[in-house]
């Protein structure tokens, strides 16, 4: 049973819980206490006596009275969907060989140019090595230890040369390998036909290098481990991400939801959630101008004012008069929260390379490998009537 903390004074109310005779400063216990106004307190949506003592000049101020009342649950309790275990076991045993040929398909909608003009030794093809690439990331071997794996994948004609170990180390590197993943990712979320709610977030991916520094203070030195955080976005129903940015640790998480936006595939989005750290004036437009209608709750010290934005002034009294509502939408967002644990869970949650630009191609391969087994999964569990073959001239639409 469900307690409920109920405020007995409304909104239009002053909260003073103070009689004029019990009027005293907390610090110096002088009666010398004037009242000096009142303030709006966003925790209890009521207006709170302002208090001040003429002798020691301290400002405190009134306390609301609050009451616990047993009262039947508000929320009704929802029914667990459960897994359906034969079709998952199905499709986890399957993974593998469906694998590579989703991986096939996405680059039949690619046109990878290679550079004809360049001089001495040629580069290798980039689809044998994103295929080579993404076998290291699914099955967690180290490049050397890959290498009959990556024979299997030449005898059944996924690629046409074998690349050597070192080629591979050297390919993380590139900036091009880069802006091919990205383009693999935003192809992956193409089966989504309509995104009913579109769940954001980052989280940090640790590396391998630290930063030391002496603190001169305890005289000692100090150590960290670096880190580079993703920011996804990810459909709630399916678990895809539908675009990904990805950028040092130190990075901070609003400005980022802009690139996010822009970089969807499919803008047919109804609802956008995200936690507090995306909550801004210009956020809010943004979902808004896209058609989307924001779930983004407000920090402690937010206020009313729009300053020339007027989905926050609507936005702001909808989540103080309608919490329930609010926050029923809003917890759709624990979705991205699964895509984290998922993706660190079965690729790693560390990443092994040391330049910036081959952790974040290492941090791609493994959002894509996510990205790859969610459509397995979606195929087996949902019915959905879709081949995964070279032959296939478009992929199957994944319905709501």
């Amino acid at each position: 049973m469900r307690k409920e903390i109920k405020i007995i004074l409304t909104g239009k109310d002053v909260i003073d819980d103070f009689k004029d005779k019990d009027l005293s400063c907390p610090i110096c216990k002088s009666n010398h206490v004037i009242r000096v106004g009142y303030f709006f307190s966003i925790k209890y949506g009521v207006k709170i006596q302002r208090l001040k003592c003429n002798k020691c000049g301290k400002n405190f101020h009134g306390v609301p009275k609050i009451m616990e009342l047993e009262l039947e649950p508000i929320y009704q309790p929802q029914q667990i969907p459960t897994q359906e275990w034969k079709e998952y076991t199905e499709a986890q045993r399957q993974e593998k060989k469906y694998l590579f040929n989703i991986l096939n398909e996405l680059f039949d909608y690619i046109n990878i140019k290679q550079n004809q003009n360049k001089k001495g030794r040629k580069d290798y093809d980039y689809k044998d090595i994103v295929f080579c690439l993404i076998l290291k990331t699914f099955t967690r071997l180290s490049s050397r230890r890959l290498h009959s794996d990556i024979v299997d994948l030449k005898y059944k004609g996924f690629i046409k040369k074998i690349p050597d170990y070192t080629t591979l180390s050297k390919y993380f590197q590139k900036s091009e390998l880069s802006e091919l993943l990205e383009g693999l990712i935003k192809i992956s979320s193409r089966p989504i036909s309509e995104i009913n709610s579109l769940a954001i977030d980052s989280s940090g991916f640790s590396t391998s290098q630290f930063d030391r520094w002496f603190d001169i203070k305890y005289n000692h030195t100090k150590t960290i481990r670096n880190w580079i955080k993703a920011h996804i976005s990810s459909d709630t129903y399916t678990n895809i991400i539908t675009s990904i940015t990805i950028t040092k640790g130190t990075q901070g998480d609003s400005p980022q939801l802009k690139p996010l936006l822009e970089k969807l595939e499919n803008k047919n989005v109804d609802e956008v959630c995200a936690d507090k750290a995306y909550s801004s004036r210009n956020n809010l437009s943004l979902i808004v101008n896209m058609g989307a209608i924001p779930y983004i709750p407000f920090k402690s010290n937010a206020r009313e004012k729009s300053y020339g934005h007027s989905i926050w002034r609507k936005t702001f009294n909808y989540f103080k008069k309608n919490p329930q509502e609010f926050y029923e939408h809003y917890h759709k967002r624990s979705n991205v929260e699964t895509c984290f644990h998922m993706i660190k869970q079965k690729f790693g949650k560390e990443l092994k390379t040391k330049s910036f630009e081959s952790q974040k191609n290492e941090l791609l391969l493994k959002v894509l490998c996510h990205n790859i087994c969610c459509l397995i999964q979606e195929y087996f569990t949902r019915n959905i009537e879709l081949y995964y073959s070279t032959q296939t001239q478009k992929l199957q639409i994944i319905r709501n």
